[in-house]
């Protein structure tokens, strides 16, 4: 789907479910970003970026049954997309570059610095 109409899908979702393992998870910012929560598999980024609570839930095993079960405890109305989007902001291309940038200095200070024998 296009961008804009995956944007109207977060928008009108209770939830963004995320079932497997991934290092990082760019849909599960992409739901974040729209003030969804996550009802996301326990393991890999999901871990890093999923608040539980605030931003969303977890499961721990792969199965029908597990998913079903948080599925079945999940209430969307306890989840405010306020704090949900600003725990997204986290992951923007603009903090990216920034977070980069203050790296780079940083270890390019450290160098300059270092005592050379």
């Amino acid at each position: 789907v296009s961008d804009r109409a995956k944007a109207e899908l977060y928008r009108h979702a209770l939830a963004f479910i995320n079932p497997q393992e991934e290092d990082f998870g760019i849909t599960v910012i992409e739901a974040m970003a729209s003030g969804r929560p996550v009802i996301a598999y326990g393991q890999g980024g999901a871990q890093e970026t999923v608040t539980e609570g605030v931003s969303g839930t977890f499961f721990y095993k792969q199965t029908a049954a597990d998913l079903a079960a948080v599925i079945k405890q999940f209430n969307p109305s306890q989840y405010d997309s306020q704090q949900i989007r600003a725990g997204a902001e986290a992951y923007t291309i603009n903090k990216f570059k920034e977070n980069i940038k203050h790296f780079i200095e940083e270890e390019y200070r450290k160098f300059k610095y270092e005592d050379r024998d």
